[in-house]
């Protein structure tokens, strides 16, 4: 009696990150499970068996892409102000190196918010605690506080749609650049003396 061949066995994680990979260098729609084997180096077996059907893989890849970039778009900075446009810059960033990781993930806007995409600042219960820190720490009231985060986030948002949608012909440094302009000339408008905005930014 002929024995069956032992299953070969990929890491669920393994998977993900090929798929992932896939996402950023061609975009969501070469994903398949040929394309997914093939790029594996092994039969579509493995991957039904760690996923079922390719609907609860992509559901997975979806939660899998947002954390690698949720991970990337970390806050860093002193005061909240600058920590808020730290996470500007790393969007405008990726709008450059990973256009089509922010693509794919913007196929479920409304997802990426539930998730704690960028767009969560405009959840009023997740982005209480930055907007207090805001309004302590820079000198707002908290209707200024507001004010600010969703003028960052939305002209941000937009920024990076024009970047990775050929709209506009910027370089990175020149996109930088105007994101944190509109920051400072928000805190100005808010009553913020420009100097102070300008180091409040870069700390």
């Amino acid at each position: 009696m002929t024995s069956m061949p032992p299953k070969t066995q990929i890491p669920k994680e393994k998977i993900l990150r090929t798929g992932l990979d896939l996402v950023i260098r061609e975009g969501y729609e070469v994903i398949n499970i040929k394309r997914l084997a093939q790029e594996l180096g092994c039969s579509t077996q493995p991957i039904s068996w760690s996923f079922g059907n390719m609907e609860a893989f992509r559901e997975e890849l979806f939660r899998y892409a947002l954390n690698y970039m949720n991970s990337k778009m970390r806050p860093n900075g002193s005061n909240p102000g600058a920590a808020l446009f730290s996470v500007g810059e790393t969007y405008v960033n990726m709008a450059f190196d990973e256009p089509n990781l922010i693509r794919y993930l913007r196929t479920d806007s409304k997802g990426l918010v539930a998730m704690g995409g960028i767009g969560a600042v405009f959840d009023e219960t997740k982005n209480k605690t930055l907007r207090e820190a805001l309004s302590r720490v820079v000198g707002f009231s908290e209707e200024k506080a507001r004010e600010f985060m969703n003028t960052v986030v939305i002209y941000t948002q937009g920024l990076v749609t024009f970047i990775i949608d050929g709209t506009i012909t910027v370089s990175r440094e020149e996109a930088l650049q105007m994101l944190e302009n509109v920051g400072i000339m928000h805190m100005v408008y808010a009553g913020i003396p420009y100097e102070k905005a300008s180091v409040l930014l870069r700390q």
